[in-house]
């Protein structure tokens, strides 16, 4: 072994490496951008994970003793003694059931847990007073079902709080001396598990499958990818392809199919390997621990509707794959570079499918939008038989995988149409050399690559900046600072430095009158209808008590300090957010998009970042919002009317909160004083003059010669 040879090759192989922008970028650039973008996501689902209220039914309450007490006062509730913090009492509703009630039949019980209408049953015997009066012990059975996550985590809660009231007995006891050996163990806590064998044998299949179905997916959808579109690159056959009678959408989407089949044939073959291999170690296992066939220890195999289920759901779960994969690998140059895109892919991926394995994750609307969740808690409540949820969620869960496969497969089409994306050398990285290159060719307004990265790059600000001002400053001081640094901040130095033109790029130009007073308008009109929308989100995306409690504590110095709350709340979001959105990202978006689809784009960004910032219940009517600011955006060739209708919009939200103990004496204006809902002949007033003014949004108007230069020079490629 001659160690100088080795030597010299490896720095022959590392100088190759580090030449390589896509590598560098890869192995050392996305790792910084990509951990606070999922940490973000990670306390944002964190925050969401808070559980609800569990019932519980307690029959023959009558014979508890008196002391200690195992309820409070008003018998709706444990005894707050019994819990590490009072608050932890909220958690668990109690309904007491009267003597001669339902619940005294156990078939009555079993129902109402299968049927989530309660969550534990607790059974006090009539004989528990006299028996812990004889200081002998008393059995308390509990009946939940171990398939339900919450009937199970209520059972253990449960049980905890009959450890700690056996605990007060045993100090009470031991105040005497002589006691029998039941003395020491006056209360024991038997559960009876509700759960069949195949429920149970569901339930694992239900957290094991979800996983490797989306791995096997995205396993099976990436390797033929890198083949067929950067393989065929490296194999030189790819120009034979491109000189076919065949379009370059025709092309796209054979690969797409063929693409989208090795992904849904891998996901089944492994899937059905896993699970014969399981059932086989399970009857092993079974087998050496003594368990007789049939009985509940054995693992019971998937039901044929089951099996039937996971096939349908892996076909948008393999579309979705597909399309991303197919769009990563026309982008790369080699396969060497494809496999680099896997490990992103995969680092997304697996926290949104190991999500769906945390306790108390259940089907909502919001997780039934976030994409690859919303399908593995739909496959996890088909393998439970919880008919029920998958039908009210099953559109929900499908619809939005459709249309993100469909936004992946559009993307991949437009890629493999560039020919600098099909036909690029390999790449040296240099960076004086490239910074210069960027600089000489920089065009006059950004390109939509430059504006996808101006929005990642207020996000992974937003991170840092938040974590490192939450040390130093308060939270509303921290918040105007905050957009100053993440979102001021990112625009202006990318506009100065990557654009040519920076007015045009940030639309600083003049605007006709007429424009503001349409913004203004439609500030107006909207507002009673946003308003409405927010309402009906927050029943659909309820917000955690915490981030109630602290978006609370944040808008109470608004009536205090009315200015203050209008300056951090609407002047300067209007500005800070306007110049990013409407001004460098849209700008950006229009060199690459139609103006409907670029608007559509800079909405959703402008609701996502709501999303990321603050709450989930902010994705919508940000979006809306954007899609209003950016039509007055590109109709009125400036910012300006955009920031008007952004801070006329934000004040009224302000001003309505200082406000609130007024709207009760205008009933004729307000129906719901506490929420600032507006009266329904209001809203749809208010609608029906937006509809006017956006109407009017279309005709040209009577704009400047410099507004037209403007625009043209924004919209020319």
């Amino acid at each position: 072994m001659r160690w100088s040879v080795v030597g010299t090759i490896l720095k022959r192989e590392v100088r190759d490496q580090a030449r390589d922008r896509r590598t560098l970028f890869m192995v050392f650039l996305l790792p910084i951008l990509l951990y606070p973008l999922l940490g973000m996501g990670i306390l944002q689902f964190t925050v969401a994970l808070e559980q609800k209220p569990r019932e519980i039914v307690i029959v023959g309450a009558e014979h508890l003793p008196a002391k200690p007490p195992l309820l409070d006062a008003t018998g709706a509730a444990f005894h707050s003694g019994l819990f590490d913090k009072p608050s932890e009492a909220e958690k668990l509703h109690v309904n007491v059931a009267r003597p001669g009630s339902a619940f005294e039949k156990p078939e009555v019980r079993k129902a109402s847990i299968r049927g989530g209408e309660i969550d534990a049953v607790v059974i006090i015997p009539a004989d528990v007073k006299s028996q812990l009066e004889k200081e002998r012990s008393a059995d308390i059975p509990v009946d939940y079902l171990s398939t339900d996550e919450g009937s199970q985590l209520t059972y253990f809660r449960v049980r905890e709080i009959l450890a700690r009231w056996n605990e007060q007995i045993v100090q009470a006891r031991l105040q005497k001396d002589n006691k029998p050996i039941e003395y020491v163990e006056p209360v024991r806590t038997a559960g009876t598990d509700l759960a069949t064998r195949a429920e149970a044998g569901g339930n694992i299949w239900a957290r094991l499958f979800p996983f490797l179905l989306v791995i096997m997916a995205l396993t099976g959808a990436f390797y033929p990818a890198v083949d067929i579109c950067a393989g065929e690159k490296e194999r030189g056959t790819m120009e034979t392809l491109l000189i076919s009678p065949a379009t370059r959408s025709e092309i796209v989407v054979g690969k797409f199919l063929t693409v989208v089949l090795a992904s849904m044939l891998t996901a089944l073959l492994n899937l059905l390997s896993m699970g014969l291999t399981g059932l086989q170690l399970a009857h092993k296992i079974g087998s050496m621990a003594g368990v007789a066939a049939g009985s509940a220890g054995m693992i019971a195999p998937p039901t044929l509707t089951a099996a039937f289920w996971m096939a349908v759901l892996l076909v948008p779960l393999s579309v979705f794959f597909g399309a991303i994969c197919v769009a990563l690998a026309v982008m790369a140059k080699s396969m060497k570079e494809g496999q680099y895109y896997m490990t992103p892919l995969y680092m997304v991926s697996l926290p949104l499918i190991l999500l769906t394995l945390a306790p108390g994750i259940e089907l909502t609307p919001f997780y039934s939008l976030v994409p690859i969740t919303g399908v593995g808690l739909l496959l996890k409540a088909l393998l439970q038989s919880d008919y029920a949820v998958a039908r009210q969620y099953f559109l929900w869960v499908l619809v939005p995988m459709v249309i993100y496969g469909s936004v992946a497969l559009r993307w991949a089409i437009e890629l493999f149409n560039r020919e600098d994306v099909l036909f690029r050398e390999s790449e040296r990285f240099d960076p004086l050399a490239w910074l210069k290159f960027v600089r000489q060719t920089r065009g006059d307004t950004p390109t939509p690559a430059q504006a996808f990265a101006c929005f990642t790059l207020m996000i992974v600000l937003a991170w840092f900046a938040m974590q490192a001002l939450g040390d130093v400053v308060s939270p509303l001081w921290g918040m105007a600072i905050g957009h100053l640094i993440f979102i001021f901040l990112p625009p202006v130095a990318m506009a100065l430095f990557l654009t040519r033109k920076p007015a045009v790029t940030l639309r600083l130009g003049p605007a006709n009158r007429r424009y503001f007073a349409i913004a203004a308008g439609l500030a107006l009109s909207l507002n009673p209808a946003i308003r409405e929308l927010g309402v009906w989100v927050d029943r659909l995306f309820p917000v955690p008590k915490i981030v109630a409690e602290s978006v609370a504590e944040l808008m109470a110095i608004i009536p205090h300090n009315l200015i203050l709350g209008l300056l951090v709340f609407a002047v300067i979001p209007s500005i800070t957010e306007e110049l990013a959105f409407r001004g460098f990202i849209l700008s950006g978006l229009l060199r690459g998009f139609k103006p409907v689809t670029a608007i559509a784009i800079s909405a959703f960004l402008f609701g996502y970042l709501h999303v990321l910032l603050s709450l989930f219940n902010q994705l919508f009517p940000g979006m809306i919002l954007g899609l209003v600011l950016g039509l007055v955006a590109l109709r009125s060739r400036s910012l300006f009317p955009g920031v008007l209708f952004h801070l006329i919009n934000n004040s009224l939200g302000v001003i309505m909160i200082a406000a609130a103990p007024m709207f009760v004496r205008l009933p004729w204006l307000f129906r719901d004083s506490e929420h600032g809902l507006f009266q329904i002949p209001v809203v749809i007033a208010g609608l029906g003059i937006a509809a006017w003014l956006i109407y009017l949004l279309r005709s040209p108007g009577a704009e400047s010669k410099e507004a037209r230069r403007l625009d043209e020079e924004l919209v020319s490629p």
